[in-house]
């Protein structure tokens, strides 16, 4: 027969910063359980003569792992235990790992500790009926039209080998190495480069202007912060480039037989229709998406709430981790990366926080609003999402269930953001 948990005796002191300190205290009995499971457990990985493991009583048990064992190894169980029932007893929503402090843990008496945690802070959202963006619209013209048919004509040019220096538009053969020091970054092999101001690191373009096959020029290249290995964003390198060969594009006439290439009509003018049909529908969702992120923005800023430092810390810990994977993908270790940037832990924290600490407020605006509007979730969506995240990999049952609450919240998250696009956009 399970007997119910008893009433546990907890007291609140709620600091600044939205930190709470509880001070826990359980019956005896409770310590009494938590031995015996203890107990247990040690007995089954032991072996007393004269008794099956598992099998020795709990005296037995305790002289041969000695009180303080015994009792580390309740207390490791039932604190958490205790806690989690506080946290629900006194209806707290608990935002970090607690700071936990034991206090009396002995046979008789009353089982104590205090606890210390973030909780999540409650939101003004202020009068988030009156949030009001106006959607941008972009129009495509005729030179949009233009430069995309010209792209069309650049797709299906022929390269021409020539012997005169380059040319902004030529497409080089050559040699590009980067170096940091002694190490080499990237290159060696091989490549065509296009000199194309609009698609390379700016500054490589006018670098190599000039030069004619044969020739070769060392000179500093400082990467952009957007470039696309992060880890390199921002750090000025070496570059050595080799020119073999020189081609320029020599570009098709524009006419039917162009359309009919490319696939896209029997004539220009059709080839051209098509064009504008698509160069619409990408700029209808270019400005969806400016509008959604612009909502967003808003209902981040407009939201008054005293951020918890816990929950920024928590959030540089995930960026950080996140980071540290994406390096380790491009076989990069972390501590080479800071090396190669001139950083650190404590530098990379600093330069993230202010942007962390916008995730959480809106994140914390977002749960709002769904409990404002009294968003729910779909019990059968929220499977469905761990079903597809899960694929391919054995879950176990607290993986599972980790795996789900994540899944709700995204997914409340989500519903929250698409009511906030409606109410932005004028609607009820």
């Amino acid at each position: 027969m399970t007997t119910a948990p008893s009433e546990l005796s907890v007291f609140v002191e709620r600091k600044p910063g939205w930190i709470v300190e509880l001070t826990v205290e359980a019956p005896p009995q409770e310590l009494d359980r938590a031995l015996g499971e203890a107990g247990r457990k040690l007995g089954a990985r032991l072996r007393i003569p004269g008794f099956r493991p598992g099998k020795a009583p709990a005296g037995l048990v305790e002289r041969a792992v000695g009180w303080e064992a015994l009792r580390n190894a309740a207390a490791e169980e039932l604190v958490p235990q205790l806690y989690a029932r506080a946290i629900d007893q006194e209806d707290l929503d608990p935002v970090g790992d607690p700071s936990v402090t034991l206090g009396t843990v002995e046979r008789g008496q009353p089982v104590k500790f205090t606890a210390e945690v973030a909780v999540r802070p409650v939101v003004d959202l202020d009068d988030y009926h009156t949030l009001r963006i106006e959607r941008p619209h972009t129009e495509i013209g005729d030179a949009d039209v233009d430069s995309a048919v010209e792209e069309v004509r650049r797709r299906f040019s022929d390269l021409v080998e020539v012997t005169r220096p380059a040319q902004a538009g030529d497409v080089l053969r050559c040699t590009l190495v980067m170096r940091r020091g002694e190490e080499v970054l990237s290159g060696g092999e091989e490549r065509d480069l296009e000199l194309d101001r609009e698609r390379l690191v700016p500054g490589l373009v006018d670098a190599v202007i000039g030069l004619a096959p044969g020739e070769e020029r060392r000179f500093p290249l400082a990467l952009p912060a957007d470039y696309q290995q992060e880890e390199l964003r921002g750090v000025t390198v070496e570059a050595d480039v080799h020119i073999l060969a020189i081609r320029e594009r020599a570009l098709p006439p524009l006419d039917d037989a162009l359309a009919q290439r490319d696939g896209s009509g029997e004539t220009v003018d059709e080839m051209r229709d098509r064009y504008r049909e698509r160069l619409v529908e990408a700029a209808a969702q270019n400005d969806e998406e400016h509008f959604q992120s612009d909502v967003l923005t808003a209902l981040r800023d407009r939201v008054k709430v005293d951020l918890p430092a816990a929950m920024v810390e928590r959030e540089l810990d995930r960026e950080l981790a996140s980071m540290e994977v994406r390096l380790a993908e491009l076989g990069l270790r972390f501590d080479r990366y800071l090396e190669y940037t001139g950083g650190s832990v404590e530098k990379l924290r600093a330069e993230r926080r202010s942007a962390a600490a916008d995730s959480v407020r809106l994140e914390l605006a977002l749960g709002a609003l769904a409990a404002a509007e009294q968003i729910e979730v779909d019990e059968l969506q929220v499977e469905h999402e761990v079903d597809r995240i899960g694929a391919g990999r054995r879950l176990s049952g607290p993986d599972r269930r980790r795996l789900h609450a994540a899944a709700h919240v995204d997914l409340l998250r989500r519903a929250a953001a698409e009511r906030a696009y409606e109410i932005a956009g004028g609607g009820a």
